[in-house]
């Protein structure tokens, strides 16, 4: 059942990342990252790095459930990908159902065994809505440019900056920031800010937010804010519903 080539049927979305997660790095990286990616992605890049969540969206096929662990295929337009979600004996039903020809949206590790690649998902969902398909493959095109911004922000976060732009301010945490025009009040606009310059795909929780802030801010007054940003559609949660990124892809 589960030897169908995954490569059939690859239909006309060809997307292909310009680097790979772990490219140019002798050893796996120790930081937990997220990285979207569509089956073809996946399937091409022979790495496997267990430090790196890969996100995919497709249609739900062929499941199976056994007494620990469901076996199902995932299939986008550039592909078929296997996976697999363990559990403890007979309590695979507190798991969402599986509904084939549904939409869902899985994050696991990337398995490579005897040539084969398969996913070792820790979170599957059926998806709330077709805007985070769209979400999903934008966020595909936007990884490279994302990491070519990364790179350029480590080589000139030592660099002060000369001066602002007109219009612009600069908060408590030493950058320009241009957010005003959402009208946020000062309190939201920090927590706000500090989402919005987090570089990992992962997101910040609200106890990193606590971290990073520069001054004292109660972790419950942090979390009224957060409520407030996804009723908003300001940030959406990450890996899972507690680690958050911002909506705006804009500077």
């Amino acid at each position: 059942m589960w030897s169908s080539n995954a490569n059939d049927d690859e239909g006309g979305f060809n997307m292909t990342m310009t680097q790979s997660p772990a490219a140019g790095t002798a050893t796996e990286s120790k930081q937990n990252t997220v990285v979207p990616m569509a089956i073809r992605q996946l399937l091409n890049n022979k790495e496997e790095n267990k430090n790196t969540h890969i996100v995919i969206v497709g249609v739900i096929k062929q499941v199976e459930t056994q007494v620990m662990k469901n076996l199902f295929t995932i299939e986008d337009t550039t592909g078929r990908l296997l996976c697999i979600q363990w559990g403890e004996e007979n309590d695979m039903s507190r798991y969402p159902k599986l509904i084939e020809n549904a939409y869902f949206k899985v994050v696991g590790n990337k398995r490579i065994q005897n040539d084969k690649v398969s996913l070792l998902c820790h979170s599957v969902r059926p998806l709330e809505s077709l805007n985070e398909l769209t979400h999903h493959l934008l966020s595909i095109i936007a990884l490279p440019y994302q990491m070519e911004e990364a790179n350029m922000a480590n080589i000139t976060q030592q660099v002060p900056v000369a001066g602002a732009n007109m219009g612009s301010s600069t908060n408590g945490l030493g950058f320009v920031d241009t957010t005003n025009s959402l009208s946020l009040n000062p309190k939201q606009l920090k927590v706000y800010t500090v989402i919005k310059r987090c570089q990992d795909e992962a997101g910040y929780s609200s106890a990193d937010i606590q971290k990073i802030l520069p001054e004292n801010m109660a972790l419950s007054e942090i979390e009224k804010i957060l409520s407030f940003f996804i009723e908003e559609g300001h940030i959406f949660s990450t890996i899972d519903e507690y680690h958050y990124k911002v909506t705006d892809f804009g500077s």
